[in-house]
């Protein structure tokens, strides 16, 4: 449910009509348009064929990022455009026909491409085998051509918003499910009963997850870990710690799409409201699983938690580490990664006054924690 009392009154000041249902609060936005984007046109060339690209402009926030790359998702568009309307924020939209797959010509040949399988060398090989022909040439115009949609993308986004649409029955929160073809991709899989399966969400982010799950959304929580390496733009933010969701219904429901939004921008809006995030490195004497369960305590006050969990190689573990935001870090304190002969992991704060005291930057600092096999 929205609970921000601001956020409904802004829309009460609008005509609209409002149905809860299920826990979640349905919003029918039917007020004038606030903003009118300002559009840029990139003309961008992959191979010998030319793909425009869209950047539009609503107001002057670039929070969220919303991305459309299959030009087919029309119902995901329109509904984020009206959205775009009234709260503004930056939309990336590939231009190509109506079309979801790019084809374009290389040395005389043609190649087809899907453009959420663009954002790593391994992705784009694959996609072109599947979609018809592939080679070392065409693979490297694909991964340069979503290099440039990645440039698009302003620094430090808060959460990348990707828009899409499913057909009935072909994709959804079951295909996460134990014994489904995507099992392996979910760290963790909420499905309501009372929810279209078709409907849902997909995050690289714990919070995000747990907050939309508590509205009685169907929502996957992305093992970012483990995914299979298909150069999607989830792949891509879940190795780089890049707050991102895929909001996703079949084609035509617009109005479910548009509810299932404005509850994910609320959630987004207050994310920095969890605490600060910093990056932090693990160095492993031995292969070990820790996630996002993990919290963290100075003494006996849980001061955070472990926020995203990234893997380098076997033994060296790094992603975002969330602190409240009333404990501030300094120089003069380590974090210990400790586990228990009880199996139970935890993150333990300790301050070294013999140390200089130096408050950290978060935006900068990554910080190291030495890991214990026992707790001391």
């Amino acid at each position: 449910m929205i609970k921000s009392y601001q956020k409904i009154l802004l829309f009460l000041l609008l005509p609209l009509s409002t149905l809860v249902l299920n826990g979640q609060t349905s919003i029918s936005l039917l007020a004038s348009k606030r903003y009118a984007p300002r559009t840029t046109t990139y003309f961008t060339r992959i191979g010998e064929s030319s793909v425009a690209i869209k950047v539009m402009q609503y107001g002057e926030s670039k929070k969220p990022v919303y991305i459309n790359v299959h030009a087919d998702e029309f119902t995901s568009l329109v509904a984020a455009q009206r959205l775009l309307q009234q709260e503004g924020g930056l939309l990336i939209k590939i231009e190509n026909n109506n079309k979801r797959n790019i084809r374009f010509r290389l040395r005389g040949r043609y190649y087809t491409f899907d453009p959420n399988r663009m954002f790593s060398a391994e992705g784009a090989a694959q996609t072109l085998k599947q979609l018809g022909r592939s080679s070392d040439a065409a693979i490297e115009e694909v991964v340069k051509f979503g290099k440039r949609i990645l440039q698009l993308i302003p620094e430090n986004p808060v959460c990348i918003i990707a828009l899409h649409n499913n057909t009935e029955g072909k994709f959804g929160v079951n295909s996460f499910l134990p014994g489904a073809e995507r099992e392996t991709d979910a760290r963790k899989v909420y499905a309501d009963t009372l929810q279209d399966p078709d409907d849902i969400f997909l995050t690289t982010d714990s919070i995000l997850y747990h907050r939309l799950a508590a509205e009685k959304y169907n929502i996957i929580w992305q093992d970012n870990i483990n995914v299979r390496k298909d150069g999607s733009l989830s792949v891509y933010c879940g190795e780089r710690n890049i707050t991102y969701l895929n909001c996703e219904t079949q084609h035509g429901k617009t109005e479910q799409y548009l509810n299932m939004l404005l509850s994910a921008t609320e959630h987004i809006g207050r994310l920095n409201e969890a605490g600060i995030s910093y990056n932090y490195t693990v160095q492993l004497n031995n292969p070990t699983v820790i996630n996002t369960a993990i919290e963290v305590f100075f003494g006996d006050k849980r001061i955070g938690q472990v926020r995203s969990v990234n893997m380098t190689d076997s033994t060296t573990l790094s992603g975002l580490l969330e602190i409240n935001k009333d404990f501030k870090l300094y120089s003069n304190m380590d974090l210990f990664l400790l586990k228990n002969p009880a199996g139970n992991t935890r993150i333990d704060l300790r301050i070294d006054p013999t140390r200089p005291r130096e408050l950290l930057n978060p935006a900068t600092s990554v910080i190291s924690i030495a890991a214990r096999l026992t707790a001391e």
